[in-house]
């Protein structure tokens, strides 16, 4: 919107009471227009599978695992924050380009203070699921898993 403010004599330059009210007002409207596209925008629920083979450093007791996650999608971010009953806190972070290309990573920590990071990447199937394929990187103890996301419709 375009908004003249006339110059008033010797208050030429200075805003007037009534330009003051038509400013709030137009601040207000864009401020309200802006928050119910928000409200609009209420984020997507989409079930994802996590599956991750045995981790390098020592396969026989670091086994392989698979988690049921539940992704939250807003156009084309993709975003998860869970914490399990054990403890663990992990936060994934995605998003989708408009050709399909798909790009996920993630953080991790135990409660015993390790640490992980997370990297998937992949095409979007527009037909059904769509599979990222990633790894898992850990510093304590140091090495990784070969994981992937199974992303359902």
């Amino acid at each position: 919107m375009f908004l003249h403010l006339r110059a008033r004599g010797a208050h030429a330059g200075r805003f007037w009471p009534g330009d003051l009210t038509v400013i709030l007002a137009l601040l207000m409207l864009s401020l309200a227009d802006k928050a119910t596209k928000a409200q609009e925008t209420q984020p997507v629920k989409v079930p994802v599978k996590l599956t991750c083979g045995s981790h390098s450093s020592d396969p026989n007791q670091l086994k392989s695992f698979q988690a049921d996650l539940q992704f939250s999608v807003v156009d084309s971010l993709w975003y998860l924050d869970r914490k399990t009953e054990n403890g663990i806190e992990e936060k994934f972070r995605g998003i989708r380009s408009p050709m399909g290309a798909m790009l996920i990573a993630g953080q991790g920590k135990s409660v015993g203070g390790q640490t992980w990071t997370y990297e998937f990447s992949g095409q979007r199937n527009p037909r059904g699921v769509t599979v990222l394929q990633g790894s898992l990187e850990s510093e304590t103890p140091r090495g990784r898993r070969s994981c992937s996301l199974a992303i359902q419709g």
